[in-house]
């Protein structure tokens, strides 16, 4: 897709990019899952909305008839891309059916689905639009983009809800595309009428909420499709003060709300950074999503950090490594996960912390299917030249195996992407133009590491030219030139409220893995989901996609006995020279061993009785409502007091193992802290 004029760097198209290694293996297993069995997770996404305009779904409450496409809509465009990514035709072309058979039955005047979505809810088009886009990338067929184009021409877009303006990004990205002046006429309309209608319901997505001082509460994902239009429309118009609200708006969040594993808490709402606060897996395809537009409007390489340590730590920990089953919520620090283990305040002691192939509500199981294809497109960047003497320039934004082809300086040029990263601490590259060409090859710098090594054909550049965390080199290349990238991983401590502490290896997270038996769960408690969730249905059991439950077989305690501003001095890192899978639960890529202490009477919360909050939407208003519920649950605990901590600990220091978050289904993240053994 092509840049819009005041962003930094533009996008390539998807065809140009192959993933290799383990995000080629992590992309098949996902096609091999649920995202090439859709029918394994239940209604809706067992059906299909989008190519019959007729085909309604049935639906408690009518005012919710918008939630069957939102769902489906996050799995066509998952599902598309990842099938492309994955060379798997089979599951391209499920999605890619879904794509033509909405445009093939567009109303007379272009209006693209149900009649009843002319006049409100329009938020799950801007899902479904991002896989008409992405097809659009793979093939250039002009007339996907001219489907969309007549579809936002035929009848003035609705401001209904408030995710009713997440049209704005689809209308830039043709815009971009088209160049059409309407097209920006109506998102920048769109966007206004928005932030004039602002409700105590939406006022920390309005710029003039984002821009102040008032803390950001508000419901993670639609934080995620709001907030980063500011950025957009400056990237489209050159409005500064867009931008600035929305940089602000997200380091609000990042201050407040950032959890261990890289990813904000939104559980549903936004809830603070205790060790036990967790997020919708949503939450992690949303927030990339967005960062990876920051990335591109800013060139700011932070956020393609931040991007980086979800997907390496908060994705892979929310699922099943086989890509059969995911959570709902996921937390750093979760050590059991059943049908009755949710702690969080929204539908707290349910099963949403549990591993299944589908949830009563399928916005995640539909969502979590966005994410690594999200990543894969988002790896490489470009800039175009100029008549000033800037010459072509390609960028290795988000580092992992991959091959890119591309087309610079009129010349073709592939480069391979050599790595195992992040489960390794070096990427290699090798560039080979058609002819020797003039370009600037980029590469970004992680700003955790604090001595990267940059060498081209094995000369070290004497000093590295790094600004804003970019590596920008400007030469004329050659067939199998080379460009290494040495970034040590250095042993980091983090400090969590509660007096809590965690450990990070460079963008790995470090978890202690508790050892679980995978039991199937045979209960489906549809019977007991609210009727306003009701959407899923009785689950269907398919073989290969159980629902588990896991409940820990082993000690997990502990306390960590570091001293937090040295901790590799007392840490033993080991790397496996296994090249298999580096997020299976039994091969991790490193194991940090580090010394503990046990900690005494801190074990697993049993209750017969809970508080728990559910939204309403009767008659179409939302409102959260508070129930008590009786039953049998047992919850992950709190972190242990630290007054009372120096009694409960043992007096024996032993060394527990650490591993990548990623490789981990129930861990222990967030410890509690006690002496180093040296200042006993």
């Amino acid at each position: 897709m092509a840049a819009l004029p005041y962003a930094e760097y533009g996008s390539v198209p998807l065809s140009d990019v192959r993933p290799q290694g383990w995000l080629l293996e992590f992309l098949r297993r996902q096609c091999a899952g649920i995202t090439g069995h859709p029918q394994a997770s239940g209604y809706p996404l067992d059906r299909t909305f989008w190519d019959n305009p007729s085909r309604l779904p049935d639906v408690a409450d009518p005012a919710m008839v918008w939630w069957p496409y939102e769902q489906t809509a996050y799995w066509v465009d998952g599902a598309l891309k990842a099938g492309f990514l994955a060379g798997d035709e089979t599951v391209h072309r499920m999605a890619l059916a879904q794509v033509e058979g909405a445009i093939a039955t567009a109303a007379p005047d272009g209006f693209l689905g149900p009649e009843l979505f002319r006049t409100g809810n329009r938020w799950p088009y801007a899902v479904f639009f991002r896989a008409v886009l992405a097809q659009y990338g793979i093939t250039g067929d002009r007339r996907l983009l001219d489907a969309l184009v007549s579809h936002y021409r035929s009848t003035p877009h609705p401001m209904d809800s408030r995710r009713d303006v997440s049209g704005v990004e689809i209308l830039l990205a043709l815009y971009a595309e088209t160049r059409e002046p309407d097209l920006l006429q109506m998102a920048t309309d769109l966007y206004e009428r928005f932030n004039c209608e602002a409700t105590d319901h939406n006022v920390d997505l309005s710029l003039a909420g984002m821009g102040s001082d008032r803390p950001v509460t508000t419901h993670g994902v639609a934080f995620n499709e709001i907030a980063k239009l500011g950025a957009l429309m400056y990237a489209a118009t050159g409005e500064r003060d867009s931008l600035d609200a929305t940089v602000h708006a997200y380091a609000k969040v990042e201050g407040a709300h950032l959890l261990a594993d890289g990813l904000h808490s939104a559980s549903e709402a936004m809830c603070g950074n205790d060790p036990l606060a967790s997020h919708e897996t949503c939450t992690i395809t949303d927030y990339t999503w967005s960062l990876g537009h920051l990335l591109q409007i800013t060139g700011d390489s932070r956020y393609a950090d931040r991007l980086e340590r979800v997907i390496f730590n908060a994705l892979p920990g929310a699922l099943m490594k086989d890509f059969t089953a995911l959570q709902y919520f996921s937390c750093p620090n979760q050590v059991i996960a059943t049908n009755a283990s949710n702690h969080n305040s929204m539908s707290r002691g349910d099963n949403r912390m549990a591993y299944r192939p589908g949830h009563p509500v399928q916005c995640c199981t539909g969502n979590v299917q966005r994410a690594l294809p999200n990543y894969v497109e988002r790896m490489w960047m470009r800039r175009a030249g100029d008549r000033d003497g800037r010459v072509d320039e390609i960028v290795a934004a988000l580092l992992g195996p991959s091959r890119i082809e591309a087309r610079l300086t009129d010349t073709p040029v592939t480069i391979e992407e050599h790595t195992r990263y992040p489960f390794e601490p070096a990427v290699g590259f090798t560039l080979t133009p058609a002819r020797p060409v003039r370009f600037a090859f980029t590469v970004r710098i992680p700003g955790w590491c604090r001595e990267p090594v940059v060498t081209v054909n094995d000369r070290p550049i004497a000093e590295t030219p790094v600004q804003r965390g970019f590596c920008r080199i400007e030469r004329e290349w050659h067939p199998g030139d080379r460009v290494d990238l040495a970034l040590p991983f250095e042993l980091m401590a983090k400090r969590w409220p509660g007096g809590g502490v965690s450990l990070e290896l460079g963008p790995l997270t470090l978890s202690h893995p508790i050892s679980a038996p995978l039991t199937v769960d045979t209960e489906d408690d549809w019977e007991r989901t609210p009727q306003e969730f009701r959407l899923a249905g009785p689950q269907r059991r398919l073989p290969g996609f159980p629902a588990y439950t896991l409940s820990p077989e082993r000690p997990w305690a502990y306390a960590l006995a570091i001293d937090e501003t040295s901790p590799p001095d007392m840490a033993d890192v080991v790397w496996s020279e296994s090249t298999g899978f580096p997020l299976d639960v039994d091969t991790p890529a490193v194991r940090v061993f580090v010394p503990a202490r046990r900690v005494q009477d801190w074990s697993l919360v049993e209750t017969d009785r809970v508080s728990r909050t559910l939204p309403s939407f009767a008659n179409g208003r939302f409102r959260m409502v508070e129930h008590e519920v009786t039953g049998q649950f047992t919850l992950t605990p709190p972190l242990p007091e630290p007054g009372t901590l120096p009694d409960r600990l043992s007096e024996d220091v032993g060394r527990i193992e650490l591993v990548p978050l990623g490789n981990t289904l129930l861990r222990l993240t967030v410890f509690p802290t006690a002496e180093p053994p040296e200042n006993r």
